[in-house]
């Protein structure tokens, strides 16, 4: 009898713990679940929040426990290094372990590679969109996909909000830019639907967003709402042909844009329109994948809608999960605004089972298991192959956007002088490095432009050659003064979009590098200097090219 008892108990406890490591339920299973859960688990699934530390707070212990949210969303703010970030994660999915229901979490992040980025120190910092959109290849766009898929899951980190999916065909659009591939909706299609495999191939839930396109306004959602106005076949041939090629391509979930499209809907944003959620995106494109709101704090809703009421709006509309990524009281706000809403009937117990089965379909096939290895985050992250992956896409994306008079690649004797002008250390570094003859001057911050002009304009006349390196119109605007006063030939770099180049028409040569991550920069100087031939293409069309 007594040795019953401890082979039951035995095998109760590794019942428990195998429970407690995967989610992998079928369909008539999580059909059984969704019937024994309660309104306040089922409306706590369809939110992710943010949180502030690096360790789990109060808030979003009280969150999980108590309001069962189903998904935490890391920013810089959550992230120290990756071996920290596994156990942050481990800890987050203990917590929901600790639930009647032990639901995993989703555990979201803007793993975009180039200007957005979360995970960076310790990790792969790969390059862009736009960076990928020069190399114009399927195949490094997928290495891509796949590389940021295999870091991210050996954190614990199980859905990326990457690709966007936009198609950047605005010069000034101020929030997509070089985060998009490019300005040609097939080359977005296909380097994003490669991406996407990347990403999902490997264990990875993968989001195209922001639907049904950001890459057409000259207004940040993040601080006000946009309007597009195009008729309806434009759209359909141009923003929403890459979210078909991703639908096409079973991306796991679409993120929603705070954007009006009067053609559409011209009361409401895409994110609280019926008319764009259900009948485009649900109906007549046919996507029953996640849909998930962006940010609800963004100034494009926050300024116009009550936290709660926006919620309740946007989940009518169609959309699965709702972000509120900063506030805990707006938090609060919305997860008691859904659970009045199904209490009153506003949103029927139909529509909420709609959205938390989707939810529970998507965390049964990512998550074999919740927790990870905790002593396998140093050899997976940031290895010699992805570092080396990284330079591969920076150097095939080095763009020569002109070379007056053949420049290019530089003629170095020892005694010629070179300036370099740039806030990145990285390039009078790396240039030094081939060529020691090489002096530094900082790019001056706005205020103190005037005052050091003059004495730009000498260093540069003293020197054989300036190389430039640049982030903003401001910097470009800035070269092409100097370059109006002085002889020397200038050689700018644009180390984030293309477009500053438009600014600085004067200089001699320009180059497009697409970031300002080392890998770049030093591809940029490479090409300069003769190491490697210049391969990428321009993505997007610029009227300096010669």
């Amino acid at each position: 009898m007594h040795d019953a008892l401890l082979l039951y108990l035995s095998v109760a406890l590794l019942i428990g713990v195998i429970s407690s490591q995967t989610f992998a339920l079928t369909d008539p299973e999580i059909d059984t679940m969704i019937t024994e859960m309660t309104i306040e688990e089922k409306v706590g699934q369809l939110i992710m929040v943010g949180f502030e530390g690096t360790q789990p707070n109060e808030t979003i212990e009280t969150h999980i426990r108590e309001r069962f949210v189903g998904g935490v969303v890391l920013f810089s703010r959550n992230i120290q290094s990756p071996q920290q970030t596994a156990e942050l994660t481990n800890e987050l999915q203990r917590l929901a372990s600790a639930t009647a229901r032990q639901i995993p979490l989703f555990i979201g992040i803007d793993q975009e590679g180039g200007w957005v980025i979360r995970l960076k120190e310790g990790a792969t910092v790969l390059p862009g969109n736009m960076a990928l959109g020069a190399t114009d290849s399927t195949e490094l766009a997928e290495r891509a996909g796949e590389v940021t898929a295999v870091e991210l899951a050996a954190v614990g980190v199980n859905l990326n909000f990457a690709p966007v999916m936009d198609v950047n065909n605005n010069p000034q659009n101020p929030v997509i830019d070089r985060r998009s591939f490019g300005e040609s909706a097939e080359l977005v299609s296909r380097l994003g639907v490669a991406y996407i495999h990347g990403l999902q191939d490997n264990g990875i839930l993968g989001t195209a967003k922001h639907f049904p396109g950001h890459g057409d306004t000259t207004v940040d959602s993040h601080f006000d709402l946009p309007t597009v106005n195009h008729d309806r076949e434009r759209i359909h041939a141009l923003e929403l042909h890459p979210f078909r090629a991703a639908i096409d391509a079973d991306v796991a979930a679409i993120m929603t844009a705070h954007i009006v499209y009067p053609a559409f809907d011209a009361d409401r944003p895409a994110t609280l329109s019926p008319t764009i959620l259900t009948d485009l995106l649900r109906k007549e494109l046919g996507f029953d994948g996640l849909i998930i709101t962006d940010d609800m704090e963004m100034k494009a809703i926050d300024d116009r809608y009550r936290s709660g009421e926006a919620a309740v709006m946007t989940v009518e509309a169609g959309a699965d999960i709702v972000m509120v990524l900063w506030s805990p009281t707006k938090q609060i706000e919305v997860f008691d605004a859904l659970l009045s809403a199904v209490k009153s009937g506003r949103i029927s117990q139909a529509r909420l089972d709609q959205s938390v089965k989707r939810i529970l379909k998507n965390k049964a096939a990512a998550f074999n298991q919740r927790f990870v290895d905790l002593d396998a985050v140093g050899g997976t992250v940031g290895t010699d192959a992805h570092q080396q992956l990284a330079q591969t896409i920076a150097s095939q994306a080095i763009t020569v956007v002109k070379n007056r008079d053949n420049l290019l690649p530089l003629k170095l004797k020892p005694e010629t002088s070179v300036l370099i002008l740039s806030k990145s250390l990285s390039l009078f570094e790396s240039f030094k490095a081939h060529h020691p003859n090489t002096v530094e001057a900082r790019i001056p911050e706005k205020s103190e432009v005037e005052g050091i002009l003059p004495q730009l304009i000498l260093q540069a006349e003293n020197a054989d050659a300036v190389i430039a390196g640049i982030i903003n119109d401001e910097q470009a605007a800035l070269v092409q003064r100097i370059s109006l006063e002085t002889k020397t030939p200038i050689i700018v770099i644009a180390l984030g979009s293309p477009y500053t180049l438009r600014d600085c028409p004067a200089v001699s040569v320009s180059l497009a590098a697409y970031d300002t991550h080392d890998a770049s920069v030093s591809a940029a100087v490479d090409v300069i200097v003769g190491a490697q031939a210049a391969q990428g293409k321009l993505p997007v069309r610029l009227s300096i090219e010669d």
